[in-house]
């Protein structure tokens, strides 16, 4: 096992490289930049900001200069927002996300399971066929329309929550709903069809021979292998969540972490787009490594040799 972790780990550093890579090639294969998105500049002010912050450098000099000071944890200064580091930003916007994310992947694992279990259960039956269709909706309906329509029902007609801001908790019940709906729907689904395969299983059928009951079958044989593809989707879904919405966040007027992915690339802010994209990367790796553990405790049969 430790082994493996110290490979997966050195897997993950390389692949977190290859995305920064990628990254600030793509941003430097786009048209424009900081400099030309906003006010035109004196062209004696603009050599001097270029110069101020490395933009009159050729490419590869900047790679390198933004990889020397990403080992060190800096992810340089917004070329936007004046007098803000990329750090400073990202640390001001990831708090409403994570908190967004939290609540979200917690309504996303319990319902959303206890959703398809009930479903498997009742396959083909009235309780199986209503969360069908919910969860067929959840998954085709975009965030968006969601968002949209809570805010109409629950603010202009009930006048229940806040439209716009984080400023309570009632703020919240809205993009924690609207940003979990299509996992939870998808998680219902995979957990509905993951335990009515296992349900078929031949071991299954010899446990309920033994004369155990139908609820220990369920969790201590059924449920505890039907839960591994489950898991398999919930930890990089966990890690999306975290890392906001970027069209929810938007609806809502929540300064998360996704609305400002969205806005660094209307600014061409390169290092708070690379700040970013490495954040989103580096939770998505981590979930990744975190899942592959699990595997071991969930299911003993895995080993990592």
């Amino acid at each position: 096992m430790f082994k493996y972790i110290v490979k997966r780990i050195i897997s993950s550093i390389i692949t977190i490289w290859f995305i920064m890579t990628l990254t600030f090639i793509l941003m430097k294969s786009i048209p424009g930049d900081p400099l030309s998105m906003g006010k035109a500049l004196q062209p004696e002010v603009e050599a001097a900001v270029r110069a101020k912050y490395g933009l009159d450098k050729p490419n590869i000099e900047q790679y390198f200069t933004y990889m020397k000071n990403f080992v060190h944890g800096d992810f340089g200064v917004s070329y936007k927002k004046i007098g803000l580091t990329t750090n400073q930003i990202i640390g001001d916007g990831f708090p409403y996300s994570l908190k967004i994310g939290a609540w979200s992947s917690l309504l996303v694992i319990v319902v959303g399971i206890l959703f398809g279990i009930i479903s498997a259960l009742k396959q083909n039956k009235l309780p199986d066929r209503v969360m069908m269709i919910i969860s067929t909706l959840g998954a085709t309906i975009p965030s968006f329309v969601f968002a949209t329509m809570f805010i109409y029902v629950f603010n202009r007609k009930l006048g229940w929550v806040p439209a716009f801001g984080a400023n309570s908790w009632k703020s919240y019940i809205g993009p924690v709903l609207c940003i979990g709906m299509f996992s939870l729907a998808y998680v219902t689904r995979l957990t509905r069809t993951s335990v009515l395969d296992v349900m078929q299983q031949d071991y299954i059928r010899t446990a309920r021979a033994k004369g155990l009951s139908e609820g220990v079958v369920i969790v201590k044989h059924a449920l505890r292998n039907a839960l591994i593809p489950v898991v398999s989707y919930i930890g990089p879904m966990i890690a999306a969540l975290l890392t906001g919405s970027f069209v929810v966040e938007k609806v809502f007027g929540i300064a998360g972490i996704g609305s400002l992915f969205t806005t660094s690339i209307t600014n061409r802010d390169y290092t708070l787009i690379m700040g970013i994209t490495v954040f989103f990367g580096i939770f998505i790796v981590i979930a990744t490594l975190l899942v592959d553990i699990l595997y071991v405790f969930i299911d003993p049969r895995i080993k990592y040799d």
